[in-house]
């Protein structure tokens, strides 16, 4: 007796992933738009919008991998 049939658990995985994948990349997007307005001379802004921009790209590439997981 399985608790899950492999299908249920592959679009578990899927909804988990690709709901995380999503979620941080609309967060860094919304963080990114927020801190536009800051002065990009200071170092610390910079490293902020490396690291929302790198969120993005992270949670892009989830995104893309749960898809082509699911349509190729």
């Amino acid at each position: 007796m399985t608790i899950l049939s492999a299908r249920g658990f592959d679009w578990f995985i899927t909804a988990v992933v690709g709901g995380t994948a999503a979620a941080w990349l609309v967060y860094d997007a919304i963080n990114l738009a927020r801190a536009r307005r800051a002065d990009r001379r200071d170092p610390i802004v910079r490293d902020r919008h490396f690291g929302y921009v790198m969120g993005m790209i992270i949670g892009l590439i989830g995104v893309i991998g749960v898809l082509r997981h699911h349509l190729g």
